[in-house]
């Protein structure tokens, strides 16, 4: 069960157990009240938290997705074929990109498939900002025959969020 299925659980029975303390007025009293608030508080923060992967996780239902430290798992051994797939400025600008990939914009996606080493089989990796394009991506390698298509779940944001190494390219000193 994933961990977001398990929060909504979770904060599923804490709002029952608030309702079932609330019809008992002896645990309407402050020393009562107090921890159930302060749990509710906090259950609300983490809710808050896990809500920016919700999107994510909805979106690789069904698919195969790699987190950043499965993905620097794969980087040390044969390394696959990452395809970052936001706009040139975005891969060579200060955020930076992961180590050995190419640059392919899910704009000019359908146009450049070919450059695409698929001279020995590896897995290929699509990388986006939020890996939102890399699933629309994804059908389209698929149809072209290739095989081990992953998806970099969260993208570059959860990449950084996890304090992988990205790489910038450094301006060239002028003369």
């Amino acid at each position: 069960m994933s961990a977001i299925i398990k929060m909504f659980l979770m904060a599923a029975m804490v709002i029952g157990l608030v309702l079932l303390a609330l019809s008992n007025p002896i645990y309407l009293r402050p020393e009562f009240l107090i921890p159930i608030g302060f749990g509710v508080f906090m259950l609300l923060v983490a809710l808050i938290m896990k809500a920016r992967d919700i999107a994510s996780w909805y979106r690789a239902r069904g698919k195969r997705t790699l987190d950043p430290i499965q993905l620097e798992e794969l980087l040390v051994g044969a390394p696959p074929q990452i395809v970052d797939l936001r706009p040139r400025e975005d891969y060579i600008g200060p955020k930076g990109h992961i180590r050995n990939a190419v640059s392919l914009p899910f704009s000019e996606l359908q146009k450049r498939l070919d450059e695409l080493d698929t001279s020995h089989p590896r897995p290929i990796v699509l990388v986006d900002e939020t890996d939102q394009f890399s699933h629309l991506a994804l059908p389209v390698l698929a149809a072209r025959g290739h095989q081990w298509i992953y998806v970099l779940r969260g993208g570059m944001r959860a990449w950084r969020r996890a304090k992988m190494p990205v790489y910038v390219f450094q301006e060239q000193p002028k003369h």
